[in-house]
C-alpha cells in the first residue's frame, strides 16, 4: 500500500507560483532528486541552506558534535511567540539548565505514575465517540491534549477548551509558515506576524492562568508531594546554584511540553487511524495481540511494551509521517561537508521526512509496511536514517511517553470500534510546524459487538 504523499516538484526553480505553494507547505519545495541525494543546497536572500541526507553527517551534527551545530535562530523566531525561551529553541548553557530541570520533572512524573491519568483520558475519549464519521484530527488533538494537560496539571481538559486551543494552534501554524518564509525572502510580513501573535496569546494565556494558580497557592516545598510535571518543575533545582524556575520560566517549559507533547502525537495518531482504516486485517492482528497481552482486561503499564505489533505500526507511521519533518541547525565555523564549503552562519537541514523515505536507505520507501519494524523485521536502515524523535542529547524527552500514549489510544479504539475509510477526500499532506493533512482526516467508526474477543 502506498499511502498519500506529496508529488515531488518537477521544477528546480520555483517561480512565483512555486513560492506561493511553499509558503503553504514546505513539502512542495522538494524534488525527486531530494529523495536520492546525499547532500543538497539552495540559496535564499536571508541565508544559504544545505540539506543533509548522509546518515554519517546526521550523526555528527546531532550526536557527536552538537555544540558546533546549535538550533538555528529561525526556529526561535518561528516558535518564540508560543513557547518563549525553552529547550526546543535555546542553545548552550541556557539549554543545558532547562534540559536538566526538565529531566528532573520527568523523573518526578514517571511513566508509571502518569499511566492512570492516560487511562482516564482514554476512557473519556471513548465516551465522547459515537458510531459514524469521525473528525480524526479533532479527536486525536483533544485526547492527546487532555493527556498531556492532565500529566502537567492533574486535571482534565474540557471539550470547549480543547477546541479553542486546537483552532488557535491550527491558525498559528498556517500563519507561522508564511511569516518565516517571508523572512527568509527578506520580504515584509504584511501584518501576518501580529495575527500570529494573537493566536499564540490565546494558548499562552490559557496555560499561564493554570501555572499562576499553582504558584499563588503552593510553595515549591509543597509541590514536592505532587505527582504531575508542574510539581516536578517547581521542585527542580539548578545543580550549580540551587535556584528554581521562576513563574515565567516555568510557563515557557509548560507551553513547550503542552504544544510539542500533544501536537506531535496528534499528528502521528491521525495518520495511524487513517492507515488502519485502510487495513482491516491489520486491525484484526492488533486486536489479537491486545487480547494475548491483556487477557481481555485493561492494559497495565508494565504490559505496554509487549504490544510489539502495535509499536511496529507506530514506528512505521512515524517513518512515513514524522510529525517534525525537519531539524534546522546553524554552522558555527567554516568547514567542508562532503566537499561543499559551508560557512559560519549557514543553515543545515536534517530532514526526517527525506531520510525516512530516502531511496538509498529503505526498501520500498513510500510503502506502508509495519512488518519492517515487527518481529523478524527486514528494516536494515543505517544509523542516522531514522529519527522521528531526534538523536543525541537533544532527542525528544517525551519519546517513551508518546509510545505509551499511542499504545493506549490505538488499542482502546480498536477494542471498541472497527475502522473504515471515511467519506472525505484523500488526505493532502502538508508540511508546516508539523506534518498534517491539509483538509483533515475522516474515518468511519463501526461498533464491535460487546465482549468481542480480539481477532
Amino acid at each position: 500500500m502506498i499511502p498519500p504523499r506529496p508529488e515531488p516538484s518537477s521544477q528546480r526553480r520555483l517561480g512565483l507560483r512555486g513560492f506561493a505553494r511553499v509558503a503553504h507547505s514546505w513539502l512542495d519545495a522538494l524534488t525527486a532528486r531530494s529523495y536520492d541525494m546525499l547532500m543538497g543546497h539552495f540559496w535564499l536572500p536571508a541565508m544559504r541552506v544545505f540539506v543533509i541526507n548522509d546518515p554519517a553527517w546526521v550523526e555528527r551534527i546531532l550526536v557527536s558534535e552538537p555544540q558546533h551545530y546549535p538550533k538555528h535562530r529561525h526556529m526561535h523566531e518561528a516558535l518564540e511567540p508560543l513557547i518563549g525561551s525553552s529547550p526546543f529553541t535555546t542553545n548552550g548553557p541556557l539549554w543545558q539548565r532547562q534540559r536538566a530541570m526538565l529531566d528532573q520533572a520527568f523523573g518526578h512524573a514517571r511513566l508509571g505514575r502518569v499511566f492512570p491519568l492516560m487511562q482516564a483520558a482514554c476512557a473519556d475519549m471513548l465516551g465522547r465517540l459515537a458510531p459514524g464519521e469521525l473528525d480524526v484530527d479533532g479527536a486525536m488533538t483533544h485526547v492527546t491534549a487532555d493527556i498531556v494537560y492532565r500529566t502537567i496539571f492533574s486535571r482534565p481538559l474540557r471539550g470547549d477548551e480543547a477546541e479553542r486551543l486546537f483552532d488557535a494552534f491550527t491558525r498559528y501554524q498556517r500563519l507561522s509558515q508564511r511569516v518565516v518564509f517571508l523572512k527568509l525572502l527578506r520580504l515584509p510580513s504584511l501584518g501576518l506576524g501580529r495575527r500570529r501573535q494573537r493566536h499564540a496569546a490565546v494558548i499562552r494565556g490559557f496555560l499561564a492562568q493554570r501555572v499562576h494558580e499553582r504558584f499563588a497557592t503552593l510553595a515549591p516545598e509543597q509541590e514536592a508531594q505532587g505527582a504531575d510535571i508542574l510539581a516536578g518543575l517547581r521542585s527542580a533545582q539548578d545543580a550549580q546554584d540551587g535556584s528554581r524556575l521562576s513563574e515565567t520560566e516555568a510557563l515557557d517549559q509548560i507551553c513547550m511540553l503542552f504544544l510539542a507533547g500533544h501536537e506531535t502525537s496528534a499528528s502521528a495518531l491521525s495518520w495511524c487511524l487513517y492507515l488502519l482504516a485502510e487495513c482491516p486485517e491489520l486491525q484484526d492482528n492488533l486486536r489479537a495481540e491486545w487480547q494475548d497481552v491483556t487477557g481481555g482486561g485493561e492494559l497495565q503499564a508494565a504490559d505496554a511494551r509487549r504490544l510489539v505489533r502495535l509499536h511496529a505500526l507506530f514506528r512505521e507511521v512515524l517513518r512515513l509521517y514524522p510529525p517534525v519533518g525537519y531539524f534546522p541547525r546553524e554552522a558555527t565555523t567554516d568547514h567542508e561537508i562532503r566537499g561543499a564549503r559551508v560557512r559560519r552562519g549557514d543553515a543545515l537541514l536534517v530532514m526526517p521526512w527525506l531520510l525516512h523515505r530516502h531511496r538509498r536507505w529503505w526498501t520500498e520507501p513510500d510503502a506502508f509496511d509495519p512488518s519492517r519494524f515487527g518481529p523478524g523485521g527486514h528494516s536494515q536502515h543505517p544509523k542516522g536514517a531514522y529519527l522521528p524523535f531526534g538523536l543525541g542529547a537533544r532527542a525528544c524527552i517525551g519519546a517513551g511517553f508518546a509510545q505509551q500514549e499511542a499504545a493506549l489510544i490505538l488499542g482502546s479504539l480498536l477494542q471498541r470500534f472497527e475502522l473504515h475509510p471515511g467519506s472525505g477526500p484523500t488526505p493532502r499532506v502538508v508540511g508546516r510546524l508539523t506534518v498534517r493533512s491539509d483538509e483533515g482526516i475522516r474515518v468511519r467508526l463501526v461498533p464491535r459487538p460487546a465482549g468481542a474477543a480480539g481477532g
